[in-house]
């Protein structure tokens, strides 16, 4: 991009060799001058993406999934970014801190992004928080999904829905359902279960879903009904009666759905990739491009199946509109079973 231009008019007497060394002098000068009053954002148009390692922001803790899934992801990024991804943990809030971090953050170069739960649609609506989803970020793209599936204790000897509605009536306020935390799918599926049921549930938030399973495990919640809960189905440590998705789960063919069960719930439970309003396309276009690529990844495909997660790519633009489509239907499904919102 061209400044400005300077003539400067030396004395006779200086020799063409001092005339040309002073110019250089003096064009270094200009230049440093130009450099300290141009924003940052100025000085590195010409620059590359990424230039520097980057960040790939987790909103659960380690050992979950979505931790795990991140991880698997981070390998293949490297390669095609070329550059180190740093995974950093951010737990809490029901999945919303690291998308938090994203609507409040000024750095738009692209060199730290988040994974994105469902969650960062229903949180805003229970409670104020300090940025606006659908104004401060930027949806690269979607990737997978939670299954969400209810879960019970092998111990408790249920093997169907009709059983476990029986015995929750039977049990009104005791039987206890853990989820990753309050206004996450799971706590909506909970609620709504319950509702339509006719039954008295207690909904056990946790941080993430390494901490529900470890509850569920140790004998602390009777059911779970969160994403990730495929390890402990698959170990033979919990018992899948109803899953909350729109179809059958492959996987588990004998497992009908709530709506076949006789209740109307359907848990959608995207999972994408956001950065701050203003990201720069070329970063955006770049983490796109790369996260297509890693998805194809083997090891990101058996972690899909281990955990029985959705291989669900969307683009930025319809990852956008389902976004806008998710802010206003959560919304509506919190006044149905009677949440405050605001």
């Amino acid at each position: 991009m061209f400044l400005f231009s300077s003539t400067v008019c030396l004395p006779a007497l200086v020799s063409s060799r001092s005339r040309a060394r002073r110019a250089l002098l003096g064009a270094g000068a200009l230049l440093a001058a130009s450099a300290a009053v141009l924003p940052a954002a100025t000085l590195a148009q010409g620059q590359p993406f990424p230039s520097k390692p980057v960040t790939l922001l987790v909103p659960f803790p380690p050992g979950a999934a979505t931790d795990a899934v991140a991880r698997a992801l981070a390998v293949p990024l490297a390669k095609q970014l070329g550059q180190q991804v740093v995974v950093e943990n951010r737990a809490g809030a029901a999945g919303t801190l690291a998308t938090a971090a994203m609507a409040q953050s000024s750095a738009t170069d692209g060199h730290t992004v988040a994974i994105a739960p469902a969650t960062i649609f229903r949180i805003p609506h229970l409670q104020k928080v300090p940025y606006d989803t659908m104004k401060d970020l930027t949806f690269i793209m979607n990737f997978s999904g939670y299954t969400f599936s209810l879960v019970l204790a092998e111990s408790l000897g249920i093997k169907s829905v009709p059983e476990f509605i029986s015995w929750a009536k039977a049990n009104p306020g005791k039987v206890s359902i853990g989820a990753s935390g309050s206004g996450s799918t799971g706590h909506i599926a909970t609620h709504m279960l319950g509702q339509k049921s006719g039954t008295d549930l207690t909904f056990v938030p946790f941080k993430g879903g390494a901490e529900v399973l470890s509850a569920f495990v140790g004998g602390h919640i009777n059911a779970v009904i969160d994403g990730g809960w495929a390890q402990i189905e698959k170990q033979g440590k919990g018992r899948v009666v109803m899953t909350f998705q729109d179809k059958r789960i492959p996987r588990l063919p004998n497992v009908p759905t709530a709506r076949e069960s006789g209740y109307d719930i359907v848990s959608i439970s995207p999972i994408g990739l956001v950065g701050p309003k203003g990201m720069d396309p070329k970063a955006v276009r770049a983490w796109h491009d790369a996260m297509k690529v890693a998805l194809a990844d083997p090891a990101y495909k058996k972690l899909l199946e281990l955990h029985d997660l959705e291989d669900a790519y969307m683009s930025g633009d319809d990852y956008q509109k389902l976004a806008a489509r998710l802010w206003v239907d959560e919304k509506k499904n919190f006044e149905a079973i009677g949440m405050k919102t605001n």
